[in-house]
């Protein structure tokens, strides 16, 4: 009889992921976000008629392993050596603000000190796997933001394993009411004891799992990699938890030696499936344990900590980025994007829960806030460039705003930009840079927009015509003498900020030759109607390519080459 309670339990809870995945893609919204909604409504449902299988949380706990075990194949010292100095600095920042601020704004919701703390490590995450996939869906990872936001969002992932050391140190300190020194000897206790396990668990890696792993590989058994992968994850966890440490700290621990020998990328791809089946019932069953009753009980406090944690993370983050020397249109978009509390959130809370960190109603309370946030995420990130057009708008209006802004955003500029015909480049990241070099070839003469101070500042040194500005302004553009240009090259793969270049160019001149990029079909249509010259798709573009090297490849003449290449452009809109 028990196994049929845990079959119908799995059952339920895999019904509920689909039906709650399904919706939150018809949604536009995160996955993660449908799986705990699901929860929430069948667990409320359910829990009327019978109560749910203990061995439900077991799997879920070996969810938390796997996801801790891909962080950890995800982690490298070269990765993090490739992140830009100030991005480390600016993200430890972040977050020890938030943690700081938290200590003195969360005793007013009720919450006492300890607990504090913790809520404070956990709402200065963000999510990588959501704010990563939005950005990847608009094109926008290669923009200056999205690196940025990239590189902030890794910082912030790491942060998670010295948060699950000190947890059980955490809980210590409620348990015996320790004072302050014994609170820090208990922490360093804690933190010794991991690096010394880490010390320990590098060192024995390094000696003995490659040589296990190359024996494991002259089987050519995908079987028994999975096999002795899973065992290696599952027994460091085992051993970690047992030491007092915690669960998902052995997880990473075996996910880092995985990452250290050179083929995490075909590990990470055995394991991803697992992975994701068992953080399925992960999120499903914490949405079992969010009451609907406990959401109306604490809406207000759910409501005002979910905004407070958003304007408090918005601030600290576009303030770090500006300091450190960045546009306040970069840092506008890294900070929006920034803004959520991330899915390690519930991890942590659980984690909290059983090592008697916090109590389940503050990780209700953390689910609950975490999971507000995510939803309003998308929404947040697809306004956030038409909010900052509204930004500097209304910034004209207020002296004040508008010479603090101003700041940031004026830099030295040439007193003359001697010229006529020529092309102006709006973004040089990758693109714009190949096509920089092209026209610098040809004697082109050509000027660069782009508000990513590092590149204006080595165009400058090589001696290039460049303006620092946001291309969206009309006044930059001005500047640029697009009203004297031939041509203007807009390599920027934002929408709105496309669209306020257009019409800013074609203010300035009519008949200026717009070319645009674009990686979304839909946006042809659009981008025709705003008359723009030439439209590029770089998906098409590489089709394209591939299809005239395969039918010269098969003996096909040039002529009919151009015949199906011209075919192919009139179906696509483009001919």
């Amino acid at each position: 009889m028990g196994n049929l309670i845990f079959t119908r339990d799995l059952i339920l809870v895999l019904a509920t992921a689909l039906l709650g995945g399904f919706l939150a893609k018809k949604f536009r919204q995160p996955l993660l976000t449908g799986y705990i909604l699901g929860g929430v409504i069948v667990g409320g449902i359910a829990s009327q008629f019978f109560k749910f299988d203990q061995n439900l949380s077991t799997l879920a706990e070996i969810g938390v392993a796997f996801l801790m075990f891909t962080l950890g194949i995800e982690f490298s010292w070269a990765r993090l050596k490739r992140i830009n100095a100030g991005i480390i600095f600016g993200a430890i920042i972040q977050i020890l603000g938030v943690i700081l601020l938290s200590i003195f704004i969360l005793p007013r919701f009720g919450f006492d000190f300890y607990p504090a703390i913790f809520l404070g490590s956990v709402f200065a995450l963000s999510s990588t796997a959501v704010v990563v996939k939005i950005l990847s869906d608009r094109g926008e990872l290669d923009t200056l933001f999205g690196e940025l936001t990239i590189g902030w969002l890794l910082l912030q992932d790491l942060s998670v394993l010295p948060i699950i050391v000190i947890l059980p140190a955490l809980a210590a300190n409620l348990k015996y009411g320790a004072i302050f020194l014994q609170s820090l000897s208990i922490f360093g206790q804690a933190i010794a004891k991991a690096m010394v396990l880490l010390v320990l668990v590098i060192f024995l890696g390094r000696m003995f799992l490659p040589f296990l792993t190359e024996k494991i590989l002259k089987t050519r058994s995908r079987e028994l990699l999975l096999l002795s992968v899973v065992s290696l994850c599952l027994i460091l966890a085992f051993g970690t938890a047992t030491l007092g440490l915690s669960f998902a700290l052995g997880a990473f621990l075996a996910g880092f030696l995985i990452s250290e020998i050179g083929i995490s990328a075909s590990i990470f791809a055995e394991v991803r499936p697992l992975r994701d089946i068992f953080a399925v019932i992960f999120f499903v069953t914490l949405g079992f344990l969010l009451k609907p009753e406990f959401l109306l009980a604490n809406f207000g406090t759910i409501i005002s900590l979910s905004f407070i944690v958003m304007v408090v993370k918005f601030f600290l983050v576009a303030g770090i980025i500006l300091y450190l020397g960045y546009h306040t249109k970069t840092a506008f978009l890294t900070a929006v994007s920034l803004s959520q509390v991330g899915e390690f959130a519930f991890v942590l809370g659980q984690m909290g829960v059983r090592t008697g960190a916090i109590s389940q109603e503050v990780n209700l309370t953390i689910i609950s806030v975490a999971l507000l946030t995510l939803i309003l995420t998308p929404w947040m990130i697809g306004l956030a460039p038409i909010a900052y057009r509204r930004l500097k708008t209304t910034s004209n209006k207020w002296p004040a705003l508008s010479a603090f802004l101003a700041k940031f955003d004026k830099k030295p500029l040439p007193e003359e930009l001697p010229f006529e015909n020529h092309v102006v480049i709006c973004g040089f990241g990758r693109v714009g840079k190949y096509i920089g070099r092209a026209l610098e070839m040809s004697k082109i003469p050509f000027i660069v927009v782009d508000y990513n101070h590092q590149i204006i500042k080595d165009l400058k040194e090589k001696g290039l015509n460049v303006v620092y500005g946001d291309p969206a302004e009309i006044d930059v553009l001005d500047f640029a003498g697009v009203d004297k240009a031939r041509t203007v090259v807009i390599a920027i793969p934002d929408r709105q900020t496309q669209e306020m270049v257009i019409a800013n160019a074609q203010t300035l001149q009519p008949r200026v030759k717009i070319i645009c990029r674009t990686h979304h079909e839909e946006d042809q249509a659009r981008l025709r109607a705003l008359r723009v010259w030439s439209i590029i798709q770089p998906e098409f573009e590489a089709a394209v390519s591939i299809t005239t090297k395969l039918l010269s490849e098969f003996g096909t003449s040039p002529e009919e080459i151009d015949g199906k290449i011209k075919r192919l452009k009139i179906e696509h809109g483009m001919g």
